[in-house]
């Protein structure tokens, strides 16, 4: 019969769509959210994370190092102690140095060194300048919270500088959204014990693993999931490729999930759109199929028609649709699925 075949059309199509369609609505809400990419395959896998691995550059800080205080000995000497270390610290390298460099523009500096485990030497204006830990200057040792750098200028102390972490204003916020999806937060960190208890305790994070080195947060990991925990692992940086590949889910490597950036918010973002579209996709497919079921008894009874038919097969696409983008629309206020 023709209703009979326009039924089964219908309730095939609708099925088809509710499977779909989750993902879509899903891929959709995370691109206005910044979840730029997630493979098809990671969708169901962002689903059933529940602990979170965030290396500490970009995810609950700003992805840089700050100047936190600027303390001269004399307070004459506030603009060249910010000059002279500024401009010795442009030739430099890593977070540490652009910190610094950022007090200031650069300078002509010549004879340019730098002294492992202490420090950088050279001459700026032609002004011998050191800036690194207070002890190898000779100035006493500080308990500020960050690192201390001590300056040098013309073979004389001038003052100290405090470098720390910069926290995302909303990363407090956004690691309670991920606890609230049923994801436990992580926080991974080459920083000392000191300074990661007081990045994750400012942020909300209750476990945190400071000093670790990449090959050790790869067995981290492993460690997890031996104790059935499903793991993300979120980083940027090339030395976590070997972490990420072993984690159920990798989040901002150069393969997985791609984010505009690091923020937690995002991962949080994407845990939550990542359950409504299983919720949606496991409700869709079933309740779409009742038009057609309820199009097959009139047509057993008797009541049926074309008509009828073509009516119940797009009411089952539009259930399914319905179905199937609702969870995702609403699944900030989803729970784990």
């Amino acid at each position: 019969m023709v209703e009979v075949i326009v039924l089964v059309a219908g309730a095939v199509a609708a099925y088809v769509l509710g499977s779909v369609l989750p993902h879509v609505v899903a891929g959709w809400a995370g691109r206005r959210h910044g979840i730029e990419s997630v493979p098809r395959s990671s969708w169901a896998v962002a689903a059933r994370v529940d602990t979170v691995v965030l290396d500490r550059w970009g995810t609950v800080n700003t992805g840089r190092l700050v100047v936190t205080t600027v303390d001269p000995l004399d307070p004459d000497h506030l603009r060249n102690l910010r000059w002279f270390a500024g401009a010795l610290e442009h030739e430099a390298e890593g977070p540490l140095a652009r910190a610094v460099a950022r007090l200031s523009p650069r300078g002509k500096v010549t004879d340019f060194d730098v002294v492992p485990g202490s420090g950088v030497r050279g001459s700026v204006d032609r002004h011998p300048v050191r800036v690194g830990r207070p002890s190898w200057i000779g100035m006493a040792e500080r308990t500020d919270r960050g690192t201390v750098l001590g300056v040098e200028l013309d073979g004389r102390p001038l003052g100290y500088l405090v470098v720390g972490d910069q926290p995302r204003e909303d990363a407090g916020a956004s690691v309670s959204r991920l606890t609230a999806a049923g994801a436990t937060p992580l926080l991974v960190s080459d920083d000392t014990d000191r300074e990661t208890e007081h990045l994750a305790e400012t942020c909300g994070i209750e476990r945190w693993h400071p000093e670790i080195a990449p090959e050790k947060r790869e067995r981290l990991v492993a460690e997890l999931q031996e104790q059935g925990r499903v793991v993300a692992f979120v980083s940027s940086r090339p030395e976590d490729a070997e972490a990420q590949a072993v984690a159920d889910l990798a989040v901002g490597g150069s393969s997985g999930v791609r984010l505009t950036d690091l923020d937690v918010r995002r991962v949080a973002e994407l845990i939550s759109l990542a359950r409504g579209a299983v919720v949606g996709r496991r409700w869709a497919g079933p309740v779409a199929l009742a038009p057609a079921v309820v199009g097959a008894v009139l047509t057993i009874l008797g009541a049926g028609s074309v008509l009828l038919a073509a009516g119940c097969a797009l009411l089952c696409m539009v259930t399914a649709a319905v179905t199937g983008a609702i969870p995702v629309a609403r699944s900030g206020n989803l729970s784990r699925a």
